[in-house]
């Protein structure tokens, strides 16, 4: 008699079961197919959600048992800090790796763990790590990585869940009082040369699948009660502040605590679907929401909010301006940068508010579909309502002009720190707005040197 072979899944064949699953295919069919026993199928059904969040973590595809190393929570938190690292196109090595798991360790309280570089090529073999050399600016996009997770993951995430209650939220960063450069001119009067008013704000825009939901726009200025906000009782939108206008965890939770208590209130249970970025803490009780990360590197090709809702709002948004600055200028004989010098925090945020409002079911749905979030009850591609779609352009502005102006700030730094603990104030540092070329080059210094250096820095 022949010795029986025991055959493991690997965890992509796991995904793929689960699907087949998901299709109503039966686990007696599914086993065959995979050539394991029926109750291996029946396993991977009941630890699902397990199963699922270990691939949204883009943990390694070919992995057929999850082998813990020496505390499975500090290994989980590195792979998590990683994933942010390597998003905001930060050069990580192996010895910051091993600096930041020793941090991670005593942040939990645990005093028998010491990394090592055994430990670390154990832990990068785990989690199939590999250090590549970044290219460019932008680091390069996972295409494949994408169109991998849109069919076999994203279909198991929201099959519980009707398009109105599926949302996705993103961050954009806007120079709200910019206007175009002098290359630009209204109404056939050629405008001089001025440097670009980088007064900035950040966002927070979130809608609903469907497209007939639209959450109120969180936004994060650099004043927490500018003057214009004497006497005023009601914002047009949620306002916070702090001094870089940035995004933090703390925000992040407060706005996703608030979102949660109004599904509670009607009843609903939805799902938030968002990038991994520092800010984007996970450790926040939530009944009614369930908080879903994109993979890292692939959200400008599966996040419907960078598939054109965001660049939309901001051709709103500056076509509010523009309009408001052409008509300024016609009963005033004060230059465009003295005119746009007078716009303050308030009037953008009506400004704001009033884009958002513009953005079309149509637009929504649109850019749902081509993130491959696909609306089922709709078959054809909804048109257009130009009438209140439409974006002022003012005379004499071409149209590539306009396109150029409205994406000036696209690549602006929405949130800060990776870290937020008392504990890692030298990699404050090296996220920090304030950082150099010359601090950047001290990442490449032996680990002991930097800390010096940067000790030193911060004394000054």
């Amino acid at each position: 008699m022949s010795k029986r072979v025991c055959k493991t899944l690997t965890l992509a064949q796991r995904v793929d079961v689960i699907e087949r699953l998901n299709r109503n295919e039966s686990q007696t069919s599914i086993a065959t197919a995979f050539g394991v026993n029926q109750s291996q199928i029946s396993r991977i059904q009941k630890n699902k959600d397990k199963i699922i969040e270990e691939w949204q973590l883009n943990s390694n595809p070919d992995r057929k048992r999850k082998r813990v190393g020496k505390s499975e929570d500090i290994e989980e938190a590195l792979v998590r800090w990683f994933s942010q690292a390597r998003s905001r196109q930060l050069p990580v090595s192996g010895p910051l790796l091993m600096e930041k798991a020793d941090q991670l360790a005593h942040g939990l309280g645990i005093t028998d763990f010491k990394a090592t570089n055994g430990w670390l090529e154990r832990w990068k073999t785990r989690n199939a790590i590999q250090f590549k050399k970044q290219h460019g600016e932008k680091q390069d996009e996972d295409d494949f990585g994408a169109e991998r997770w849109a069919i076999e993951v994203l279909p198991g995430i929201l099959k519980d869940y009707s398009p109105k209650d599926i949302f996705n939220a993103d961050e954009t960063g806007l120079y709200w009082r910019a206007i175009p450069d002098g290359t630009l001119s209204f109404k056939g009067i050629e405008a001089p040369g001025s440097k670009i008013a980088k007064d900035r704000m950040t966002l927070l825009l979130a809608c609903n699948m469907d497209g007939n939901e639209k959450i109120d726009p969180l936004v994060i200025g650099k004043s927490k009660n500018p003057r214009c906000f004497k006497n005023v009782k009601n914002l047009p939108v949620e306002y916070e502040a702090n001094k870089n206008a940035w995004m933090t965890a703390d925000i992040w939770r407060d706005w996703l605590a608030r979102v949660d208590k109004k599904m509670r209130s009607k009843g609903r249970k939805i799902i938030m679907l968002c990038d991994n970025c520092a800010a984007h803490s996970n450790d926040v009780k939530l009944t009614n929401v369930k908080l879903v990360f994109l993979p890292p590197n692939t959200t400008s090709l599966i996040q419907p909010m960078d598939q054109g809702i965001i660049a939309n709002f901001k051709k709103q948004y500056r076509s509010l301006v523009l309009r408001r600055l052409v008509n300024d200028m016609d009963t005033s004989e004060a230059r465009a940068a003295e005119v746009a010098r007078k716009l303050n925090v308030l009037d953008s945020l009506h400004m704001q508010r009033e884009a958002w409002n513009r953005i079309t079911h149509a637009t929504i749905v649109n850019c749902c579909r081509k993130a491959s979030f696909v609306v089922p009850e709709e078959d054809n591609e909804p048109e257009e309502d130009s009438q209140q779609n439409a974006v002022y352009v003012p005379p004499g502005m071409a149209a590539e002009d306009f396109e150029r102006y409205a994406a000036m700030d696209d690549n602006l730094s929405t949130e800060g720190e990776i870290d937020e603990s008392p504990s890692s104030a030298i990699y404050s540092h090296l996220m920090s707005s304030q950082l150099t070329t010359t601090m950047m080059m001290m990442m490449m210094l032996p680990l002991r040197q930097m800390k010096s250096r940067l000790l030193l820095l911060s004394s000054h």
